[in-house]
Parts: C-alpha cells; structure tokens; sequence
C-alpha cells in the first residue's frame, strides 16, 4: 500500500513560516487588507511543490504580501476535503494538483466552495477546463513511450504496443483499469473518445477489451503502480515499451535515456485547484486561485513541471524547444482525446473488479 507524507496541521503548517520567510520574496505590495495574512495551501508534493512555489507562492506573495504556506497532502485528497468539511477543521485553505475526476466528485458531494470566474485570464481559458467549483490549470497526457536505442523504426500508435513480432521487447503496463481499457480498445481499432465509451455501453464492449488486454498479457514484464516507477523502468532499460505520463516518460529522456514519446492516440486529463466549502479564507483562496488563471504564471510551471498550461495564451511565454514537449501543445493536444471522467466514475467499482479478478487470472 502506497504510502504518503504526514500532512501537518494548520498551527504546525504557520510555525514554519518563520523559518521559511526568508526563502519567499519579499513583497513589494503590501495594502491594508492583506498585508501579514496567510494561505496554508495543499499539493501532491515533490516537484508540484517545487514548481507551484515558483510559478505562484512566491510571485503571489510578491504582488499582495499574502503569505503561502504549502502543505504536502494525499495523492487522492476527496477524504480529506471530505473530512475537513465535516468538521470544519480546516488544515488547509484550498489545494491544488487536484484531478477533474475528483474534482467532479467533491462537487456532487457538495465539498467545495465556488470560485470566481471573472476577469480577462479566466475568460481565455476553454470552458471545459473550468466550473463555477472548479479551475483546472494544467493537463496531463497518458502517452506510449519508448526506448530509442531498441527500435529502428518508431511505434507509432498502442497498435504497435501490441505488435510484438515488428516491436519485440520488454513492456510495462499500468496496474489501472481505466488507462488499460482504453488502450486495449485503442490497440483493437477504436478511436479514442466517445467512440470507446459507445463500445463500452455493452457488455459485449468490455468483453472486447478484456479479450485485447489478454493478447498482450504473456509480453508485460512489470505491472507499474506508481508514476516514479514508470520513470525509473524507462530510464534504466528494464523495459523497452511503456505507456505512462507524458511528465514521467520526459522525466527518463531529460535524465540523458533514450526515451521518446508517442503522442499519437494519447488520452489527457486535467489538474486543478478547489476550495473546501466552508474555508474561513475563501476569499483570499478564490484571489489566488484568478492569480493561477493568469497566461505568464501558467506558463512560469512549466520550466519544472511538463504539463500543458490550459491558458492558451501562456504559448506566448514559453520557449518553442520546450512548448512542444507538453500536452496542450496545439499539435500534441490534436493528436489526444480527453478522458471522460463521468463515465469512469459511474464505472469505477465494476471495472477495478474485474480488471484486479482478471489480473490474477494469469
């Protein structure tokens, strides 16, 4: 069982900030209201901590005198909303790094408070990335990697994940229903969005997915369950084939591995920020929030972190080297479908079953 770091309490979270102030910008605007306040705000952690305290700690801090205070949560933070909303305990005031699946949960269950959707950087924002509870200010892409080094000619598509004669070698896959299913149906002929959710609407669908997912089974080596792994297993040639986060499988070719990616048939999903519903500093939460709307602070993530802005316009600010290494590239973006997360969360509990039960089949 995936464990993960202890998340301190609000009190403990403010009695670091002394000691961490000198590491913040001091501001250079200070008003009445603000000056001296704090945000205690929650993110998964390692390199989102890394590359949100660059692109907005520090930078919102700067420009209002509002102190940031991050705080490492839970991959999966809906109990902890969920738990903090019950009591009104708050640990922290919002969080960010937050997936559109949960996203979607938390609002059903009613654990989140609105945000504000006004002003210019909201408005460029595409409206699927955004909800009266909700700003996704990233995106992430499930892609097909590769070692270089194994292949004369490159894969192309999950068909070829699938080809073992023209692409022998060593494959990964993800221990994940929902990713698995939709590249068995892809590697079958399905186009990727709606289509795979029409095939889905019948038993018959997922007897068809499942029936792929065995084709392959006997040539996986590993079954990978955490995003590092999937780095770790490309960087060091345990294997030669592994479908993964486009983040993760850059992480391997940027450490010097001959790793490419294949953006082709790619399925993305988002990231975002919330609010607990009940947060005695909404206010404040819902201003830095607009803050992470803004075209240049999306764009200021992206030099650490390889997700794609949902800002269009923060293109203008990053480097074409760079640029078409992330999802929301406009030619990477073209090539993928997004996830839909409704479907997989009505069907979660079916598809983890039966997906764990065929598991141990082999």
């Amino acid at each position: 069982m995936q464990t993960y770091p202890h998340s301190p309490s609000r009190r403990a979270a403010l009695r670091t900030l002394a000691a961490g102030a000198a590491a913040i910008a001091a501001p250079t605007v200070w008003t009445r209201s603000y000056a001296a306040q704090t945000l205690v705000v929650s993110d998964p952690g390692g390199i989102y901590t890394t590359a949100y305290t660059e692109a907005y700690y520090q930078p919102f801090t700067k420009e209002t005198g509002i102190q940031i205070v991050p705080v490492v949560r839970r991959s999966n933070p809906a109990a902890e909303f969920k738990a903090q909303v019950s009591t009104q305990n708050f640990n922290w005031d919002l969080s960010g790094g937050v997936t559109s699946d949960v996203s979607d949960l938390l609002i059903a269950q009613k654990l989140v408070d609105k945000i504000d959707l006004s002003g210019d950087a909201m408005a460029a924002i595409p409206a699927d990335c955004k909800n009266d509870y909700y700003l996704a200010d990233s995106g992430v892409t499930f892609v097909l990697a590769y070692r270089t080094d194994r292949y004369k000619n490159a894969p192309t598509s999950y068909a070829d994940l699938w080809d073992t004669e023209k692409f022998p070698g060593r494959r990964a896959l993800r221990k994940l229903a929902r990713d698995m299913i939709e590249i068995a149906l892809r590697a079958d002929g399905v186009p990727g969005g709606p289509e795979i959710y029409k095939v889905l609407s019948t038993p018959a669908g997922w007897d068809r997915a499942f029936a792929k997912l065995s084709q392959i089974r006997p040539q996986v080596k590993v079954w990978w369950d955490s995003s590092p792994q999937s780095t770790q297993l490309l960087q060091s040639g345990e294997v030669d084939m592994c479908p993964t986060f486009n983040g993760r499988a850059q992480a391997a070719a940027d450490a010097g591995a001959p790793v490419a990616l294949v953006w082709n048939e790619g399925l993305y999903s988002l990231a975002g920020w919330a609010i607990p519903r009940g947060a005695p500093k909404a206010d404040l939460a819902r201003r830095f929030i607009q803050f992470c709307a803004r075209a240049d602070r999306q764009a200021a993530y992206t030099s650490k972190l390889v997700n794609g802005p949902t800002n269009p316009d923060a293109y203008r600010y990053i480097a074409k080297e760079l640029a078409v290494k992330l999802p929301t590239y406009p030619d990477n973006l073209a090539r993928s479908r997004r996830l839909d997360d409704a479907f997989w969360s009505r069907n979660k509990a079916m598809s983890d079953q039966r997906f764990n039960e065929w598991l141990l089949q082999g």
